[in-house]
């Protein structure tokens, strides 16, 4: 992990070469003054071309660096969310990322942060676990927000925004329900379809396997986004009131800034069976963390 205090200074971490590493290619590409090749960079940080391949398909992935028709790098985007909380308000401290690092290594799943305005949820925060990559956008994307996304936040928004992002195409009842569910339970469980549960199993797999040795980031991105695409079914609370393993693609909780639900906490779980036992597991530590998450951004 970065360390946000940092003034840019090569600062020694003893007994992580890797997290050197990265923090080497990212202070490298902030004072380049053109994008660079994975020879020059690799060069200049005194790393093999192999491993800074794989560190910058990672980093690309994540919206920290892109790459140019020359495929040459330079900083990304999501670069400028590693400090500053896109839109104003609380930032992603260290202490918060360490709760997200807690989860990850409780539960074996990938956690993302994303912080919703009225229109739009951007991710401001991602921990990646060794096994499960972390569906969706990149850290400083953004997407327009609307049913279903975005539910754990919005059953504690005004009624107004609720009309809004439930619409008007007919579904409107179930979409009432889900946030009623949302309230009462603390938190929302999204799913993939039931054709779709063994394939997203089988991708995540994938993606958790070959990680950053699939080197090509557009690549990478497009089965990150087909992933998410096939997850994002929400279930209702009587949905899940079952004593059967149910396929689960992510949780979602919310977490409050100021008494106000701002953030939302999702831990990318992405198998195709959970029983009941562990759907408890799974829930309890994800409405945890986002508590602590809480209590941080109020102090």
């Amino acid at each position: 992990m970065i360390d946000p205090t940092s003034d840019g200074s090569r600062l020694e971490m003893a007994g992580s070469p890797p997290t050197r590493r990265v923090v080497d290619t990212l202070e490298y590409l902030a004072h380049a003054e053109a994008p660079r090749t994975i020879a020059q960079i690799a060069d200049a940080i005194g790393a093999a071309r192999p491993t800074m391949s794989a560190i910058l398909a990672e980093l690309d992935d994540a919206g920290w660096v892109v790459r140019d028709a020359g495929r040459a790098y330079s900083l990304g985007p999501g670069a400028a969310g590693l400090s500053h909380h896109p839109g104003g308000g609380p930032t992603m401290t260290a202490d918060v990322i360490a709760v997200a690092e807690d989860l990850v290594a409780a539960t074996s799943c990938g956690v993302t942060i994303s912080r919703l305005t009225s229109d739009r949820m951007t991710v401001v925060a991602k921990v990646h676990s060794r096994t499960r990559p972390v569906p969706g956008l990149g850290l400083g994307q953004s997407l327009a927000v609307g049913y279903p996304a975005g539910a754990a936040c919005m059953a504690w928004r005004s009624p107004a925004e609720q009309a809004a992002w439930r619409g008007v195409d007919g579904r409107g009842d179930r979409r009432r329900r889900l946030l009623d569910g949302v309230r009462r339970l603390g938190y929302a469980v999204y799913r993939p379809a039931s054709s779709d549960a063994s394939l997203v199993e089988s991708l995540a797999d994938l993606l958790g396997a070959v990680g950053p040795m699939l080197i090509d980031p557009a690549v990478r991105r497009s089965a990150v986004r087909q992933l998410a695409e096939l997850s994002s079914r929400a279930y209702l609370p009587a949905d899940l009131a079952v004593d059967d393993a149910l396929p689960i693609s992510y949780l979602a909780a919310p977490v409050f800034a100021r008494g106000a639900a701002d953030f939302e906490l999702q831990l990318g779980v992405l198998r195709s069976a959970v029983d009941p036992a562990e759907r408890r597991e799974l829930t309890t530590a994800t409405t945890e963390a986002a508590a602590r998450i809480s209590a941080l951004l109020d102090a």
